[in-house]
């Protein structure tokens, strides 16, 4: 993080011995005190530790031992919380990071939110998994977090869980006040939905230990309306109202509830492989350093600088070994720019090869266009290994990328010219026309989406629900607990017979499912992948065709397969378009 940078930590979950989570022991310090020091070698020098009155004397000592500058606040309750965030983002310099104080995780885990500057402002991600420890899920879209759950609030359509780090730049540190001091507001007389939403989901919690206790042949599930009253032994049952006070307390939750309601732009940074743990209890820490040790903290973090989601050619036949190629570049001082502009080198060289007209130059061009296309990923690999990201280098990645192709379309025009008697200008001009077109088309449609996603209103704080209803019936059957009191005016009664719109609204919807289904397969994901014909396997295409055939075929192969992948990619934005 930036000079100056500090953080709010919130030390108000208690343990299962009534002392608070922050403070349990750890390997000769605490929890809070492991976290601390974490935070310091990435850039905090300045931090607010919220605790109960309680706890106040064990959070001092942690804190006069830590390395920063760190303030003791106490609160009593949520809603002091709640304003203590307010005036803390009114006194903070710089970015400011509020986050949880009973975290066990990885420093490389906080370094990709903290370290990262292409998020200005963000949030830490994870699965929904049970090892993310009690936290609530949220959506994102576009890169954008568009959707957050908290004690109070839900999430339809959810994608991972908010794992309670949460950072502020100091363009967006008023929106955050604002939407303190208003959850406050809020807070001091709860709003009755907001009750039925902790109730609902402490029934879910119940309902799951339930579940748990009944072996490998469980009874059927009962109704919603039986959960609140299932029997459960006393361990469980300390588990459920523990779990259930927690919540009720968590205002990082909620901070960012508001901040999302109050439509300020979040990214999201993935735990990826990185261990991440609340404990509870001195066992749960123990078993936290048990299972974290068994984590190769640098190997996740290479794994880490590999895309999460990629091209089948680049995941399979590149990453593997790319990888370890950026390690070595990271360890002998290497620039991610310098590895681009190498790449770029090689990809003239590649070109000059083509150029050639032999056999033998094609098979070069083809070694020479794979080793390019190798280094091209290690550079990104790179940036993201060591966190040297620069708007020029994301400029020169472009520019480079494309002026390899296109030199390389060059590069074998003239040597199909030269070796093989064929003419094939017309061929390339058409594939690099229609490359060029497609890059267009992918831009202009993110651009569009992003705004879509922008534009996209926000229910207000008081509200559980994230979306609307209409009349009482929800607006997505997900949403069936959201109430009448989010509804919207009635919609009008609709024709006997739908218009022609209604039917290309419906079609364009049934397309748009099947679509979906291949999502459910990892083959299927892999098909919509491969079949767009991404960078890798276009790379893949050029150098197979080029080295066992000729330049008409490489070309003839490129337009074919581009032509389809337009036709696909055309298709699926049109028919997600029209569903809306």
């Amino acid at each position: 993080m930036a000079a100056g940078a500090a953080g709010l930590l919130i030390a108000t979950a208690p343990a299962t011995d009534g002392s608070a989570a922050a403070a349990l022991p750890l390997e000769g310090t605490t929890v809070l005190g492991r976290l601390l020091d974490q935070l310091h070698t990435l850039g905090l020098r300045t931090a607010w530790v919220l605790t109960r009155p309680q706890w106040r004397e064990a959070i001092d000592a942690i804190a006069r031992e830590s390395g920063m500058d760190v303030r003791v606040v106490v609160s009593a309750d949520l809603v002091g919380d709640l304003r203590v965030a307010a005036e803390v983002s009114g006194e903070a310099p710089g970015t400011l990071l509020v986050a949880r104080a009973d975290v066990i995780t990885h420093r490389e885990a906080l370094a990709g939110l903290l370290a990262d500057p292409r998020i200005v402002s963000g949030v830490l991600v994870g699965p929904g998994s049970a090892r993310t420890g009690w936290c609530f899920r949220a959506r994102s879209a576009r890169r954008r977090i568009v959707s957050a759950g908290s004690p109070f609030h839900r999430v339809r359509n959810s994608n991972f869980s908010f794992l309670g780090f949460l950072k502020v730049d100091r363009r967006d540190r008023e929106a955050l006040a604002t939407a303190a001091r208003r959850l406050a507001e809020l807070a001091v007389d709860r709003p009755e939905a907001w009750q039925d939403e902790l109730d609902r989901k402490a029934a879910e919690w119940r309902l799951e230990r339930w579940r748990a206790a009944q072996g490998d042949d469980p009874p059927p599930a009962p109704e919603p309306a039986d959960w609140p009253g299932l029997p459960l032994d006393a361990a469980a049952e300390a588990y459920v109202a523990l779990r259930r006070r927690v919540a009720a307390e968590d205002a990082v939750s909620l901070l960012l509830v508001g901040l999302v309601r109050g439509d300020v732009e979040l990214a999201a940074s993935r735990l990826r492989e990185f261990y991440y743990a609340r404990p509870s209890s001195e066992a749960d820490v123990r078993r936290s350093l048990d299972e974290m040790s068994a984590i190769d903290e640098d190997k996740v973090a290479l794994n880490s600088a590999v895309k999460a989601v990629d091209g089948f050619f680049t995941t399979y036949f590149v990453s593997p070994y790319s990888k370890y190629i950026a390690r070595f570049c990271a360890r002998h001082g290497w620039t991610p720019n310098q590895m681009t502009t190498v790449s770029m080198g090689i990809g003239v060289l590649a070109a000059l090869a083509f150029a050639w007209g032999t056999r033998g130059g094609m098979i070069a061009g083809a070694v020479l266009l794979q080793a390019a296309f190798t280094i091209d990923c290690v550079d990104g690999q790179l940036a993201r290994y060591t966190r040297t990201f620069s708007k020029l280098g994301a400029w020169l990645d472009s520019v480079f990328d494309r002026g390899k192709e296109y030199l390389v379309f060059a590069g074998l025009a003239i040597g199909a010219t030269r070796g093989f008697g064929q003419d094939v200008w017309v061929l390339a001009a058409s594939a690099l026309a229609l490359q060029t077109a497609r890059h267009t088309l992918d831009f202009t449609f993110a651009v569009g989406q992003r705004g879509v996603v922008d534009a996209t209103p926000q229910m207000p704080l008081e509200h559980p629900a994230d979306v609307p209803v209409r009349g009482g019936v929800p607006a997505d059957p997900e949403d069936a607990e959201a109430g009448a009191d989010a509804a919207l005016p009635p919609e009008p009664q609709r024709v006997a017979r739908p218009t022609l719109k209604q039917r290309v609204v419906r079609l364009a919807r049934v397309c748009l499912r099947q679509l979906g289904r291949l999502d459910r397969s990892r083959w299927g994901r892999w098909a919509k992948r491969v079949v767009v014909l991404p960078i890798g396997e276009r790379f893949a295409l050029i150098s197979l065709t080029a080295a066992l055939f000729s330049p008409r075929v490489t070309f003839i192969a490129l337009l074919a397969w581009g032509g389809f992948a337009t036709f696909y990619s055309l298709t699926a934005r049109l028919v997600r378009t029209a569903a809306r």
